[in-house]
């Protein structure tokens, strides 16, 4: 009976899955050590209770083998020797931690289709809860398991590996899902033709803001006057508000916001701000000066192949640290790369954070075992490796200094383990470093999370609920104005006012309002 009242709740949310795919959410929990608290304790305990007896009734002695399904994402490469990896997997899991793992591999285009299936009946225990619906969807309904006291009990070494990072996968007093290890902060960069830069004694040190690149763009056109200096995505996509935590509506979309360099609560108009007024003019003045390609609203590439085509001087992005984010396109690109800071702080915001977060299905009947296996996947090098990179000397060998590359006549299609999918898993950042990267390399993602400067809204999810029909109106209505007001390719002035006015008739204040209630109620609560 519980089991299909739970499978009622998740199949619920997977049918709204798609309405908030873009949002994420919130709810109020009780302020710590309150009656609330004791009684959700109790709760967990006796469905701790409750689990081991269901053991005990199947048979399952203590100690014995448990076995655990994970499902993979596949996108590039088939993963053909999927067997010799997990049977490698379970050499060490099976010894170390009484855990049997099989791996599900489901291609990138069914993933969430085929993930949200296996939820509803039971047939996943550990997933990353990557191109779905919000983690915080699935908690509200049910659909994964709190994770606070296995975290107790058996994810030590994850505590101390996310630190107050772990925070952003709480959804009301509890916690359901947990980040992957990554470089969590960043700020706007921009990323330039090298060759170019050189010859015209241009260096990273020149450019610190928009008007240090407004410069050096000039100086490029002067010397290269066919040459586009900035490409736009598709759509005519190019910058999104700079400098503003989107509290779980992104992208442009950010539909209230917090000003993060003000360090408050107060969420904000991001439209009607002297920030994101000073972007634009810089944008326009770009468009006025001839410095975009043509036809920018209608690119059909994105904005980094223009750059690696030789179609543009450079293109705007973001990373914590501009020097890593040129270092990592010049393999896409086959070029030189230099990267500038666009701003000094680097930020980090809940949104940034759990991008990728890892869950436990709440149908699951071995959430012990799940947790055991996810804690070794955070801290144990060896598993890490193994899941990252596959098979020393048979996917991948060790460098000297410290880097591993292809196994001799293979590549990124040809090896029968993904090696490009490292990310996907819980800690890259304990594993060797492919080449050309140096042996360091994770070194600064780690050092970059230690620096950042927090949200003061970290941990806070938005509940889009009350407000799901303002968020399409007002995403319908950026659909309409956004690029074209920062691209300059209207009367600005006049389109800004009809923006402004037509967010505020289809419900932009709801939203704002309702992002202003929820963060207090949280912050409250933290008190």
């Amino acid at each position: 009976m519980k089991k299909n009242m739970i499978c009622k709740k998740i199949a619920s949310v997977i049918l709204a899955g798609a309405i908030v795919l873009c949002a994420t959410a919130c709810g109020t929990g009780a302020a710590e050590g309150t009656p609330a608290d004791e009684g959700a304790a109790k709760q967990e305990q006796g469905q701790a209770s409750e689990e081991k007896e269901e053991k005990e009734e199947k048979g399952q002695a203590p100690g014995e083998i448990e076995k655990i399904v994970v499902p993979y994402m596949l996108t590039m490469n088939a993963a053909e020797e999927r067997d010799k990896v997990q049977d490698a997997i379970n050499e060490m899991t099976k010894e170390k931690l009484g855990v049997e793992v099989e791996l599900l591999c489901i291609d990138f285009a069914s993933w969430s289709d085929q993930l949200n299936l296996l939820l509803t009946d039971g047939g996943v225990d550990l997933f990353n809860c990557c191109f779905m619906s919000p983690m915080s969807s699935y908690a509200d309904s049910g659909a994964v398991a709190e994770l606070d006291g296995l975290l107790d009990e058996y994810g030590q070494g994850i505590k101390d590996c996310l630190g107050d990072y772990i925070e952003s996968g709480r959804v009301g007093g509890s916690i359901y899902g947990l980040p992957k290890v990554d470089a969590y902060s960043n700020r706007p960069c921009v990323v330039m033709d090298a060759e170019i830069c050189d010859e015209l004694g241009i260096t990273p040190d020149d450019i610190h803001n928009f008007s240090d690149l407004t410069n050096v763009a000039l100086k490029v056109k002067e010397a290269y006057p066919e040459l586009a200096i900035f490409p736009t995505g598709t759509n005519g996509d190019f910058l999104g508000p700079i400098g503003f935590d989107p509290l779980g509506t992104g992208g442009n979309n950010i539909f209230g916001g917090l000003i993060l360099a003000d360090n408050n609560l107060k969420v904000v108009n991001v439209f009607e701000t002297e920030q994101f007024e000073e972007m634009i003019s810089y944008t326009n003045e770009w468009m006025e000066r001839g410095l975009f390609v043509n036809d920018p609203m209608n690119s059909q590439d994105g904005a980094v192949a223009y750059l690696s085509n030789k179609q543009s001087f450079c293109y705007l992005g973001g990373g914590f640290d501009p020097a890593v984010a040129a270092q990592v396109q010049e393999n896409n690109c086959g070029m030189r790369l230099y990267g500038a800071e666009l701003a000094s702080v680097n930020y980090a915001t809940t949104d940034s954070v759990s991008g990728m977060m890892w869950c436990i299905s709440s149908l699951s009947e071995h959430k012990e075992a799940a947790m055991k296996f996810l804690n070794a996947l955070y801290t144990d090098a060896d598993l890490a490796n193994l899941v990252c990179s596959g098979m020393e000397g048979v996917h991948y060998v060790k460098n000297d200094d410290g880097t591993v590359n292809f196994a001799e006549g293979l590549d990124a299609f040809t090896t029968g383990w993904p090696s490009g999918m490292g990310t996907f898993w819980p800690n890259i950042t304990i594993t060797y470093p492919w080449e050309p990267n140096k042996s360091d390399y994770y070194e600064s993602w780690i050092a970059s999370n230690e620096n950042a400067t927090l949200s003061p809204a970290m941990g806070f999810t938005f509940d889009p609920s009350n407000v799901t029909d303002e968020i399409t109106a007002c995403t319908n209505v950026v659909s309409q104005y956004y690029n074209t007001i920062v691209l300059g390719l209207d009367d600005t002035q006049t389109l800004l006012s009809q923006f402004r006015k037509e967010l505020h008739d289809v419900g932009i204040d709801a939203i704002i309002e309702e992002k202003q209630a929820q963060l207090d109620a949280w912050a409250a609560n933290k008190q």
